[in-house]
């Protein structure tokens, strides 16, 4: 009898030895999951302000860009520009001194011709940093300017296309993203896409914009959009930071489709 006492004294002393061992292996699986949970939650949030610095850069960066841009505009129409301007006036003047030798005035009227292409250039420049038409009468007119300068090089085909109502974004930040980011997208067209014809449309909803984009170009592959240029990038960055969507469908020679939502509000005045 003894001895039934004494196995099952070991049986049970066996027992509880093998629950404290299970109970001891559970809690080191839960603490070692706990601590690889914490680890992975750390890790994301690092991650996380990683990218939320990395876009706050890129941010600012654009930010600055389009400061500088509207400075050197300015400079340039009002520095430069009126200073040619000048020189100008007194070409023309020159110019109608009957006692001028010949040569004199043939000089004269290179040198004319000379500041005329420089008052033209630096106008496009100005224009080109800061459109005018942006500011003054909106994304419709700043665009329709944009195809017409492109048109008249004789190599590109727009066919730009508005239904707007003659209404413009409330937000002017906005109208000048976007209008960047056409710009990027034709200069992607005629450099890389070497395209012939694009086509644009803008629809101006109640509650979006939309911005529809096309080529005939080259396109390209799509699984290797992750080596696109800055440009692109640039283009990603300006579509978050007016909370649209951007859809891109392109293949080897198969043109570049482009399509742009963002919510936006009317200016009603």
């Amino acid at each position: 009898m003894a001895d039934y006492l004494q196995e099952n004294d070991i049986v049970f002393l066996m027992a509880i030895g093998v629950t404290i061992m299970l109970a001891l292996a559970l809690a080191f699986v839960l603490f070692f999951n706990r601590s690889q949970r914490k680890l992975l939650q750390e890790k994301n949030i690092s991650q996380a302000l990683q990218l939320a610095h990395q876009q706050e850069l890129v941010n600012s960066i654009i930010f600055t860009q389009e400061n500088e841009r509207k400075r050197i505009a300015k400079d340039l129409h009002d520095d430069i520009g009126s200073k040619l301007n000048v020189a100008l006036l007194h070409m023309h003047r020159l110019q109608k001194l009957r006692e001028a030798p010949e040569k004199f005035g043939q000089t004269v009227g290179e040198i004319n011709q000379m500041l005329h292409t420089i008052v033209d250039t630096t106008r496009r420049i100005s224009h080109e940093l800061l459109p005018p038409t942006l500011e003054n009468f909106g994304l419709e007119q700043a665009i329709t300017e944009l195809c017409e300068a492109y048109q008249q090089t004789g190599m590109l085909e727009i066919q730009f296309t508005a239904n707007t109502q003659n209404q413009r974004i409330t937000s002017t930040m906005a109208e000048l993203h976007l209008f960047r980011i056409l710009q990027e997208l034709i200069k992607n067209s005629v450099k890389h896409g070497e395209a012939q014809r694009i086509k644009i449309q803008l629809d101006l909803l109640p509650e979006h914009i939309s911005l529809r984009y096309s080529d005939n170009g080259k396109g390209f592959d799509q699984d290797k959009i992750k080596k696109r240029g800055m440009g692109m990038n640039n283009l990603d960055t300006r579509i978050n930071m007016i909370g649209g969507q951007f859809q891109l469908q392109t293949a080897p020679n198969q043109g570049v489709q482009v399509t742009i939502q963002a919510p936006i509000t009317i200016d009603k005045d």
